[in-house]
Order: structure tokens, then sequence, then C-alpha cells
């Protein structure tokens, strides 16, 4: 997969979502608008999406292990605290095994950090970006 353009004080524009994939659509600093299409999607958190979805970082992560600080439990909700062991336990084995598919390239996490606005982490198995 090739690296995404830099999107850094771009602007989230829009979101279609359809069966199993989501549209992003982007714009960079100079104006020029894309699509940042995520196919065989598995999960998807976006938040805070408002007029303005000003980008810090927009990247993809695969073949290689996701930042530690990734907020995966916003995308694989976690049981609460006064659950059984085995659940935290079974919650533990979903968050290994999504990152290890991360790591060997399976499966793509594709992340949105705003400056303002727009909150997004997803994992899919595609990610093609394209202008418009």
């Amino acid at each position: 997969m090739e690296p995404i353009p830099r999107f850094h004080d771009g602007y989230v524009t829009g979101l279609r979502l359809r069966d199993e994939a989501v549209t992003i659509y982007l714009q960079d600093v100079s104006g020029s608008d894309y699509e940042l299409l995520l196919e065989g999607l598995e999960a998807l958190h976006v938040e805070n999406f408002r007029e303005g979805n000003v980008i810090l970082v927009a990247e993809v992560v695969t073949g290689r292990t996701p930042d530690a600080d990734t907020d995966f439990d916003s995308l694989f909700i976690p049981p609460h605290p006064s659950a059984d062991a085995q659940y935290h336990d079974a919650h533990g084995l979903v968050l290994k095994r999504q990152i290890a598919r991360i790591e060997t390239g399976e499966l793509s996490l594709v992340l949105i950090v705003p400056s303002y606005g727009a909150d997004l982490l997803a994992t899919c198995r595609e990610v093609v970006c394209r202008p418009v």
C-alpha cells in the first residue's frame, strides 16, 4: 500500500458508509479533494464530527505495530469493570488478535487525529486514497 498524502491542516469534509465500506472525503491545504476508501471495513469509530474538522494527522498503519497509545477500546468496547475475569481475558485476546493482524498486513488501521473536530479510528482490509 502506498502512503496516503499529507493532510495536516486539511479537512474531513464528509463520510459515506455503505455495506462493508466507508468513503472519507478529505481536502488538503491546497484545496484538492480526495476520497479515502476503506474496503472490508471491520470496525469504525467516529466522534466529534462537526463543521470544520481540521486534521492534525491522517495515517494508515499496516505491516507494523500500532502506537501503544492507540485507543483500541473505542473500536472494541471492553467489558464493564465489574464483569467476570473471563470477559476481560476474552477482550484482551480480541485486541491481541487485531494488533497481530495489523502487524502482518492482513488488516489496516486508519487514524485521523484532529486539531479540531472529527476523530476517526477504523480497521479494514484495504485502503485506497485517490484524488477526485
